[in-house]
């Protein structure tokens, strides 16, 4: 809190108490602030009254969504338990990713521009290297599969052997990280280490300001929220879906052609019911 010294002994009390307990702090009353802060739940109602809130419970619910990015797994799941449960279990769940692909669409319109030139860096790329770890892992296997339909060189290394891949890449290739808050650190430290190595690097990330955006040379956003423990990628697969029909646009005749030597293959071989 910016105006900490400026409030008054007993609100003072309770801002250094929730600066110093930032993931409990957010979950508690007013009174159980007040008296784990040493001091009572008038001050906490007036605290949050002096930051400019109407409420209370308005207050506490900022700094939830404020935090629900850097959270621990427990305190995203504390989290979702407060939440309403309005219209029904699953539908909520689902809402909640829907209401946030509903503002991301209207504040990243300039979003088309990065993710074409993205689609024309992989196509002209002499290999493509994903790198997506933890949960992300799912998102990489994803986009590995789709664009192996067009392009023999796509791989998924690990951080451990990413410089194995490297050291015989061909110079114009294209090594792309997915991360997401809480960023893995591994996936960072791999775009680095390819963009200090001479290849192009991109990202696929919730925020331009985030340290795998600002470790690439482009980088295309889409923000990923936190159900309970769980990180939800509805919007980023979307975005991704996205990327690969942009691919395949970029490609114009040569992917139909492909696509249509994959159908006979599968014909052959029986693939479909």
């Amino acid at each position: 809190m910016e105006h900490l010294e400026t409030l008054p002994s007993a609100q003072k009390n309770i801002a250094s108490y929730m600066l110093s307990n930032k993931e409990k702090s957010i979950f508690m009353t007013a009174a159980e602030l007040g008296y784990n802060a040493g001091s009572s739940e008038a001050s906490a109602i007036r605290l949050a009254s002096t930051l400019g809130y109407a409420n209370f419970p308005d207050f506490i619910k900022s700094l939830q969504l404020e935090a629900q990015s850097q959270l621990s797994t427990i305190g995203r799941l504390q989290l979702h338990k407060l939440l309403p449960d309005e219209g029904g279990y699953v539908a909520g769940v689902i809402a909640r990713d829907l209401e946030l692909a509903k503002y991301y669409l209207k504040a990243n319109g300039d979003n088309d521009k990065a993710l074409k030139l993205l689609a024309a860096e992989i196509c002209e790329a002499g290999a493509v290297y994903l790198i997506g770890l933890r949960s992300t892992r799912c998102l990489v296997q994803y986009m590995e599969y789709y664009l192996s339909w067009f392009f023999p060189k796509i791989f998924i290394p690990s951080y451990e052997n990413l410089g194995n891949y490297l050291t015989a890449a061909p110079k114009n290739s294209l090594t792309l990280g997915i991360s997401f808050p809480r960023y893995t650190r591994q996936t960072v430290e791999c775009i680095a280490f390819a963009k200090s190595n001479g290849f192009k690097t991109a990202a696929i990330t919730d925020s331009m300001n985030s340290p795998l955006a600002r470790e690439a040379d482009m980088a295309v956003i889409a923000p990923c929220s936190h159900i309970a423990h769980i990180d939800s990628l509805l919007i980023p697969i979307g975005l991704i879906n996205a990327l690969l029909i942009q691919v395949a646009e970029y490609m114009g005749p040569t992917a139909l052609r492909r696509l249509g030597e994959l159908e006979e293959i599968w014909e052959k071989r029986d693939i479909y019911c």
